[in-house]
């Protein structure tokens, strides 16, 4: 059976407060930030983070599973999934795959960087860019780190509808990531004075002219039917 990205239940199950936020949009794109400071070494996190089998959620794979799920932590990697069933012999076999995203950068245990349309944006002629930065903090062994997704491109979707429900998958993802750490801070999208592959999103909207800020205006919330496919 397959599992798109944005099942309803699982959608209702992430009502609780994240430490996110769609940061930017506007009518071509989108960029959501989930930012955390846990109690644990980059290497750690980064060795949790190259297995996606043991964090990401099954409710938003293609094949009901992630025993399939693995990411190759080197430029042109793949984050696949392998479609994978019982042959007569009782042994699994692989009948089929497919790319969430490809690896453009890869510096453990500090950034790894991938390309890829998740979900049902993997329809849409859009590109997807997942910055994933990890940095120790300077005072302490906890370890600051950060998911950047910035979403650009021609989508039949609404950006209003789309982009929140986008954040509320992959910010679970995020949580699911740091789930054997302790946080010692939750941060709602305060990028300032985290400049590890992480914009700083102020000083970007004081270079921006007023036109451009028009343009980035916040639509405002709307409610999405998670299930429905674009026209």
């Amino acid at each position: 059976m397959k599992i798109f990205l944005f099942a309803a239940p699982t959608l209702a199950a992430l009502s609780s407060p994240a430490f996110a936020e769609v940061k930017a949009s506007s009518e071509s794109g989108f960029n959501i930030v989930h930012i955390a400071t846990v109690d644990a070494q980059p290497d750690d996190i980064w060795k949790r983070l190259v297995a996606p089998k043991d964090w990401w959620n099954k409710a938003h794979s293609w094949s009901g599973s992630t025993e399939g799920f693995y990411i190759d932590a080197q430029a042109n990697g793949c984050f696949c999934e392998l479609f994978q069933e019982k042959g007569d012999d009782d042994r699994l076999k692989t009948v089929g795959s497919v790319e969430h995203m490809r690896v453009i950068f890869a510096q453990p245990p500090k950034v790894l960087r991938m390309q890829g349309a998740l979900g049902p944006l993997q329809s849409e002629a859009v590109t997807g860019t997942l910055t994933v930065a990890m940095e120790r903090s300077k005072d302490s062994a906890a370890t600051k780190i950060s998911f950047s997704y910035v979403v650009g491109g021609y989508m039949r979707y609404k950006v209003a509808e789309i982009a929140p429900a986008v954040d509320k998958v992959l910010g679970e993802q995020f949580r699911n990531l740091l789930t054997p750490y302790k946080r010692v801070e939750e941060v709602a999208g305060k990028t300032e004075g985290f400049s590890l592959d992480v914009e700083n999103l102020e000083d970007a909207k004081a270079m921006a002219g007023p036109a451009d800020d028009q343009n980035n205006a916040d639509d405002g919330p709307m409610e999405i039917d998670p299930q429905a496919s674009p026209q």
